[in-house]
């Protein structure tokens, strides 16, 4: 008994090694090792090790048979329903499915603070957004250090043009984190909606030093460009585009922009390189003051 206890505990701390260097095969190897000399406990913590690794490297099946596995072993597996919703969520199934092992994990574990999360996520994809806000609230009254789901809060309000509350609780979330460019940006996008463009473009400009998130470029460029400063919009979609070679909508803005200056050449480089990427860029120009006679005049 003892001599198996060894073992157990050498080919974890070996497993464990593996893993924090990201070598998850043998990391997978060596917690297969280990399931042999575990108990019934052991082998479950050691299975959801497993999954965490088949999550890691995508192979989603595997991590759903563990899953699967260890509910045979005990139903009341909170964390194991909380992975299957989170596999179903990844491979795009049917919002339903994820609902039912979520709160399955929630019915097992009453203070699944993650599984709450992810619940709301799924009610806010189906459009019910005060089922979200409650499961979002709840989610805070477990972890009240949770800075991700204030911004994701906020964000709703925002949507709702509840700016006020939406202020707030994305302003709780920078108390928290305040390097969290989500919330830097969602803060950009409520001042923008308030009027406020400079403390917008302040927001944006702390957003972007933590991402590179093409959204950032995007909005500022169109606060230069409704301020007519366009070489203003023009630099900050070079450094987008830099960071967003694939962006359409940042290669589409520069194009206006372009067009605004009159550097026509530089307006169709632009305007063919958004078509390259998205046909759907000749039905918008057709629409588009800025781009429409210049398109017409070079076909």
């Amino acid at each position: 008994m003892v001599y198996g206890k060894s073992k157990l505990k050498n080919y974890i701390i070996i497993a464990e090694d593996f893993f924090n260097k990201e070598e998850y095969t043998e990391a997978i190897r060596f917690y297969k090792k280990a399931l042999e000399f575990a108990n019934e406990y052991e082998k479950e913590n050691i299975l959801f090790e497993l999954a965490d690794i088949y999550l890691i490297i995508k192979d989603y099946k595997q991590a759903e048979c563990i899953y699967k596995n260890i509910l045979k072993e005990n139903k009341s597996s909170a964390g194991a329903y909380y992975g299957l919703g989170m596999i179903n969520d990844l491979i795009g199934g049917e919002t339903e499915f994820s609902i039912s092992y979520y709160e399955k994990a929630i019915e097992n574990d009453p203070n699944y603070d993650r599984a709450y999360y992810y619940l709301a996520h799924c009610f806010y994809n189906k459009g019910q957004f005060n089922k979200a806000i409650d499961l979002f609230e709840k989610t805070i009254a477990l972890d009240e250090l949770d800075y991700i789901s204030y911004n994701d809060l906020g964000s709703i309000y925002e949507e709702r043009k509840d700016y006020k509350k939406a202020l707030y609780y994305v302003k709780k979330s920078l108390d928290i984190n305040s390097y969290y460019f989500r919330a830097l940006y969602n803060m950009g996008v409520i001042y923008k909606a308030l009027g406020y463009n400079n403390k917008a473009l302040h927001y944006y400009k702390l957003a972007k030093e933590e991402s590179s998130f093409e959204n950032i470029y995007l909005n500022m460029s169109a606060i230069y460009i409704e301020k007519e400063d366009y070489e203003a919009a023009i630099n900050i979609l070079n450094e987008g585009i830099k960071l967003n070679p694939n962006s359409v909508n940042l290669y589409y803005n520069r194009a206006c922009s372009y067009s605004k200056l009159k550097e026509e050449a530089n307006a169709v480089n632009d305007y063919l390189k958004a078509l390259s990427i998205n046909k759907d860029v000749e039905v918008w120009s057709k629409r588009d003051p800025d781009l429409k006679n210049l398109i017409i005049k070079e076909r």
